[in-house]
Order: structure tokens, then sequence, then C-alpha cells
């Protein structure tokens, strides 16, 4: 009997799979209708938006609390990044040692960072510790002492890096990219070892005293919670926190670009180059977000993009060459980076103007194209495996002011996309004729051909610039 029906079993298989045609690639799904998950919203009376994301295929739970002032807001700049860097290192309740040791011990990282428009604080663990865990984080955010030694290390820590920085082509080129491309708008300023100096503990106190508030913050909570439970353990945690009269923003788009510049810091010794082709690009709230992510994909999203395939595939000239947008609240950039030998680094410049012009004169080829779809949405929906990235998106929205359904119709946009969206966002967002050059190198090797492409700025590893 046992063999009679190994027997039906096999040739039914071998029936149902005899039409397949492994030669040919199966075509994708379609993208899911809604890929994003469903979320609770309440304010609170103190004005802290709060978030909630049921999950309960882990037991675990993750909170995130954003306020909405980043380094944009610094009045000497560097105390974001440092009070950021600092709420873990001890409260007025613990010091950093203890602070540690009860982290530890429930095995949950509490972790902060600051950027330009917001600073982010987040904390993790499994969900039977939810009432410890929530213990910690809010003793950070309301009770940062910001200690007198612990300020002074992470004072040595950053000056140090910064010094090491001087040695990291990447490094240098991502500061001056954004000096180039922002000026003396704030977006485009980093810490310098004079600005980290001149900073005091009481420009911590001062800015974490104004910008931490409830009516200045949203809460998002991901994990195996149920709403009206941890809810109430928020208003109890957070309910007493008081409002504030926090700084508000609001700003010019940055300045424009005309022209080509080539902007080359001098890095004697160097044997290759640090190449960055940056422009003005959009700012976050922008309505054509899922479809430019497809466009960045074809062009510079990886081993499938124009850049990696033209100069590493056709020329071996570098081992990859990316390209992104980084979108922010009051303004953006789009940029293609590679790096190459100093022999070729001009005609790397040309070849990724060439691409980057490509996609404006001529439409992709749907074949192609499908390709950049697929990735894009096999990423997104990857992504909301991660809890964190889930809370950010949710936040993302009241931060940035996103359309209420923006991220459920994010990668049904993405599979929509086609060749004549692309062009058309080409023509938009991108341009061969206003643009900077970024280059890190060996002036002496590579200027000669740089100057046959545009006007060349010389600058030295203090990002200033040098006199002819």
């Amino acid at each position: 009997m046992k063999k009679l029906l190994l027997t039906l079993i096999t040739g039914f298989a071998a029936s149902a799979f005899a039409d397949i045609d492994r030669t040919q690639k199966p075509e994708p799904a379609p993208a899911p209708a809604a890929s994003f998950p469903d979320y609770k919203t309440e304010t609170l009376p103190n004005g802290l938006k709060v978030f909630i994301i049921e999950d309960d295929r882990k037991p675990t739970v993750t909170f995130r609390l954003v306020i909405r002032s980043g380094s944009l807001f610094d009045t000497k700049r560097g105390t974001a990044d440092f009070v950021a860097g600092l709420l873990n290192r001890g409260t007025e309740k613990r010091d950093a040692a203890t602070f540690a040791l009860e982290t530890d011990s429930i095995g949950v990282g509490i972790e902060s960072d600051a950027g330009p428009d917001s600073i982010s604080v987040s904390a993790a663990g499994l969900t039977k510790y939810t009432g410890k865990i929530l213990d910690l984080f809010s003793d950070a955010v309301f009770h940062a002492a910001f200690p007198a030694e612990q300020f002074a290390k992470l004072q040595r820590q950053t000056l140090s890096s910064l010094e090491e920085e001087k040695q990291q082509p990447a490094k240098l080129a991502g500061k001056l990219t954004g000096k180039v491309l922002y000026g003396e708008y704030p977006y485009g300023a980093y810490l310098t070892p004079a600005a980290v100096q001149a900073l005091t503990r009481d420009d911590l106190t001062a800015f974490h005293h104004e910008h931490f508030c409830p009516n200045n913050a949203t809460l998002a909570i991901v994990g195996d919670v149920k709403a009206e439970d941890i809810l109430a353990e928020v208003k109890r945690v957070f309910g007493d926190w008081k409002k504030g009269d926090p700084r508000m923003m609001k700003m010019a788009a940055p300045p424009a670009m005309h022209g080509v510049t080539i902007h080359l810091l001098d890095r004697p010794g160097s044997v290759q180059s640090n190449i960055v082709i940056v422009q003005p690009g959009p700012p976050r709230a922008n309505p054509d977000t899922p479809e430019l992510n497809v466009l960045n994909a074809t062009i510079g999203g990886g081993f499938s993009g124009r850049l990696f395939q033209n100069l590493r595939e056709k020329h071996g000239w570098t081992y990859g060459a990316y390209s992104a947008f980084s979108m922010l609240k009051f303004g953006g950039g789009f940029t293609a980076n590679a790096e190459t030998r100093n022999e070729v680094t001009a005609p790397a410049i040309v070849e990724t103007l060439k691409e980057i012009a490509r996609l404006s004169d001529e439409p992709v080829p749907e074949a192609e194209l499908v390709l950049q779809r697929q990735y894009n949405i096999g990423n997104y929906l990857l992504s909301l495996e991660n809890s964190a990235r889930t809370a950010q998106r949710v936040q993302d929205i009241d931060l940035y002011g996103l359309p209420a359904d923006f991220y459920k119709t994010y990668a049904r946009r993405m599979s929509e996309t086609t060749p004549a969206k692309v062009q058309t966002l080409a023509k938009k967002h991108l341009s061969t004729t206003d643009l900077a050059i970024v280059v890190v190198g060996e002036a002496k090797d590579v200027q000669p051909a740089l100057e046959k492409i545009g006007k060349v700025i010389v600058y030295d590893q203090d990002l200033k610039p040098v006199a002819k």
C-alpha cells in the first residue's frame, strides 16, 4: 500500500510540474495592495502624540521617541549631537555605570541619535520587561544629567575622531559635499575642533530644557502589546511630562546651483580619488518619493545599477559606484559617487554624467525597469520586519507632513512606475548643467584632467580653499 501511495504521489507531482519551463524566470507577483501595518494614534493632554502598532510575532517591544528638533536648532554647532550622545551616560537618578548595569541586566539597549531635523531615542527588549524598560527609557529622556566626566570624555572622543577623519577620504568627501551643496545653509554645517571645544554642559542643559517636551515629541510603540494596556502604561509614565515652549523653525529652500564647478580636496599621497557628483534634490515631503526610489535604483542603487555596470563591469575603474537621494525637511540632494584610480578620475566623471543625462534623454527599457521595481519592492517589504524601521516610518509621517496613507501605497506606487514616469522625474530632478563635482585625491595627479571639465577650486584637509 505504501509503495502504491508513493507511486501515485510521485506521478501526480511529475504531472503537475511537467508543463513548467525552467529556462524561463517566473513573472513576479503583484505588489500587495496594502503593505504597511495599521496603527492606532492617541494624543495625550500634554501634547505627546503616541502611535501603537500591535505585532505579536515576537515577544518583544520597541519604543522610539522623536524630538522634533535636531542640529538645525543648534545655537552652538554640535549641541544636538552631544545631547544625544550623553542621554544614556548617566541621569539625575543613576550614574553611567548604574544605568549601563540596569539596562544590561534585562538585555535592553537604549540608544539616541541626532539628525538635522530631529533627535530620536529608542529602546527595545522583551515584552515582559516593559515596565522596567519604560522606567529606564523615561529616566534618560526626563532626567539627563550630562555628567561632567562623561561630557569631557565625549569631547575627547569627538576630537580624536575629527583628527582621524583627516585620514579617511570618504569622510572628507562627505563634509565637503555638504559644504558645497548647502553653503552657509545649516544643513551644510559640520563639526570642527573649535566648535567641540566651545561647547559647555550648560549649552546641552539649555537645549534639553527647551526642546525635550511632550508637545514637541512623538512616541511610537511596536511589538507584542495590546493598545489599551500599553497606552495606560504610557499615560502613567509620560502623562505628567510638562509642556514646553520649543522654538519653531521655518526655512526657505537651500540655495540653487548654477553651472558646473569642481571642488578638489588635495590629499597628498592618495593613489585613488573619491568622487561625488552632487546637486540639489527634493525635500522629504515631495510627492515623488516612491518613484524616485525606482529612478535611483536604475542609475546607482546597487549591482544592477547603470553606474555599477558602466564604471565597474564595462571599464573596470572601481569596485562600486552608487547614487542616492538625501531628503530632509527643508531640502535635499542627489549624489553619485565612486572611488577610482587617479589616472581615470576624469573619465569616470564623464561617464557618470553621461549616465545621468541618459535617464532624461531616453526612456528606460521596460525589462530593465521591471528588475529595479521588484528590487525596491522586495527591499521595502523585507524592511517591514524591522520594528525600529516601522516605528520611524510612522513618526516620519508626522515629522515631515507626509500623507496618512504614504506607506500604505508605497509598494504599489513603485510597482506602477513606468519608463515615461522615470524619464519625466529625471528631467525634473536631475541636471548635468547645474551641479558640483567633489573630488578627494592627489591634486598634482588629477587636477590637470579635471580642469578640462570645468573650473577647479582646491581645498586643504581643513576644507579651506587654497590660494593658487
